[in-house]
């Protein structure tokens, strides 16, 4: 049995650092404390005034508490059911001011426990343990802006880190369960199921399958009735089909106004290959009006104004008009493609970057004590790419990566030395591609364009180099283990003999 990693945030000062590199990690949680004390108070102050994402998961949470069904124009259009029921002891039962605290509070202990747990389970044991202030200080601004945007981002990157690492820890069923509670509370973690499958997880993915039963089928059949929960779910795939990638590069500025900040792969792909109109107001038609009334508007546009369609109903009615100001939106393209050719584009370049992460994590056969935390890393990061939706503050799911690829670089290198030195230059590009990265965060062209999507990309690279390094490890330690062994060293002096 592996012994267990001290907890670094207590390690800190005593894990052999000298005087100056304890003070230096003293400082680099003082400011990791405060910055994410500056995001619970961003998000409770937002939340007390209804702002986003407070003011839209509240409105949505008690309509399905006080209708039995979600609003026909739902702002929670790519969430199941089970979320809301988790924001109603939040969001619905207590006074806004208790249940934002509470909110807000629980996001702020999600983030503790996330650095603990990757901290204390996911580093290397040769990693020495003592400055992981360093990876925690480089990914402290995403746990900000989750925090103060009060998203639902930080629940479910401690319910992946925790049920990965329970995974990891032969403790399948149980971290099964819990990363399928990450998985129906926001969607985009069901990529896991791929790592699972493909490293022979089988008891995990019946905890996943259990999961997706007991915190989402029953309570949905519960309270809105067996005929309520299969129309709720349609309802479900029906919005998913409708902001699928496939439909954002059809559609170039679907909801643009509200998602402005939306980096997806899908998304940065078509600006970059597709012209967005030349126009500086945006008309919207919402729902299914009538084809005459499409023409209608179409031929009453003004220079300055474009028509989008989005299949998105209105709470009332069959369709209505909105009107909104789009002079912000970039303009710059390489190529003006026809949709057909980005999607193909699309799908190709995906499916052939999982298919190689497939092949090699399938390569890896079982899993293994050894290097399963950066396997797990690499996949999570592998979760940005698929979704049609990627914004600024989910990059806080790439915590665990950071985190790899640092206690790689602290656990020193292979025998060849050389291999060595081009992947640690690799392992520090990608941590100063994360640096760069959050420095552009406020920066709205640089993530129009998909920088974030290039630092993703450096990040991966280094984290497969991270895996690589692991696996050479558990090779040394099976080698040396072996040549421990009493009846191996038996074997060799009989044969000397």
């Amino acid at each position: 049995m592996e012994p267990q990693r001290s907890s670094p945030i207590t390690a800190s000062l005593s894990d052999s650092l000298s005087p100056p590199a304890a003070l230096a990690a003293r400082v680099g949680w003082l400011v990791v404390a405060l910055v994410i004390a500056s995001g619970a108070v961003g998000g409770v102050h937002r939340a007390l005034h209804g702002r986003p994402d407070w003011g839209d998961l509240q409105n949505e949470a008690r309509y399905v508490w006080e209708h039995h069904a979600s609003a026909r124009g739902t702002a929670m259009f790519g969430y199941l059911p089970a979320t809301s029921f988790a924001l109603w002891p939040f969001m619905v039962w207590p006074p806004v001011w208790l249940g934002a605290t509470l909110y807000v509070g629980s996001n702020v202990l999600a983030t503790v426990l996330s650095i603990w747990i990757v901290s204390r389970w996911w580093l290397p044991r040769e990693a020495p343990s003592g400055s992981f202030a360093w990876p925690a200080l480089l990914v402290c601004a995403n746990f900000q802006h989750a925090l103060q945007a009060n998203q639902l981002t930080l629940w479910t990157l401690l319910l992946c880190v925790a049920g990965l690492t329970l995974i990891g820890r032969r403790r399948a069923l149980v971290g099964g369960l819990v990363l399928g509670l990450a998985m129906v509370i926001k969607v985009m973690p069901v990529l896991l199921v791929g790592y699972l499958l493909l490293r022979r997880c089988w008891r995990a993915l019946i905890g996943v399958a259990l999961a997706v039963i007991v915190f989402d089928l029953v309570p949905s059949v519960w309270f809105f009735g067996w005929q309520g929960a299969l129309d709720e779910h349609r309802a479900w795939v029906r919005r998913a089909r409708w902001h699928s990638n496939l439909h954002l590069i059809e559609e170039p500025l679907l909801r643009v106004h509200r998602h402005g900040t939306n980096a997806s792969y899908a998304a940065v792909l078509t600006r970059w290959l597709r012209a967005t109109p030349p126009a500086t107001r945006q008309v919207i038609l919402y729902g299914e009006p009538p084809a005459d009334v499409v023409e209608r508007y179409r031929a009453s546009l003004a220079a300055d104004e474009c028509l989008t369609l989005d299949p998105m109903p209105p709470r009332t009615g069959a369709w209505a008009e909105k009107r909104v100001d789009i002079a912000w939106v970039p303009r710059f393209h390489v190529a003006d493609w026809p949709a057909w050719s980005v999607r193909l584009l699309w799908v190709v370049t995906l499916a052939g970057g999982l298919g190689v992460l497939a092949w090699f994590t399938w390569r890896s056969g079982a899993l293994a004590e050894d290097d399963w935390a950066p396997a797990a890393a690499l996949w999570m990061l592998a979760v940005f790419w698929p979704s049609p939706m990627m914004r600024h503050y989910y990059l806080a799911w790439a915590f665990p990566a950071v985190a790899v690829v640092w206690g790689a670089l602290r656990a020193g290198g292979p025998r060849h030395r050389l291999r060595w030195r081009a992947g640690e230059c690799l392992a520090v590009a990608g941590l100063a591609a994360w640096g760069i990265g959050v420095a552009c965060l406020g920066w709205r062209v640089v993530r129009w364009y998909g920088v974030h999507l290039g630092v993703l990309v450096v990040l991966m690279a280094a984290t497969a180099w991270a895996w690589r390094c692991a696996a050479a490890r558990r090779c040394n330690h099976a080698t040396t283990e072996r040549a421990a062994c009493p009846a191996v060293q038996q074997r060799g002096a009989a044969g000397d003999v």
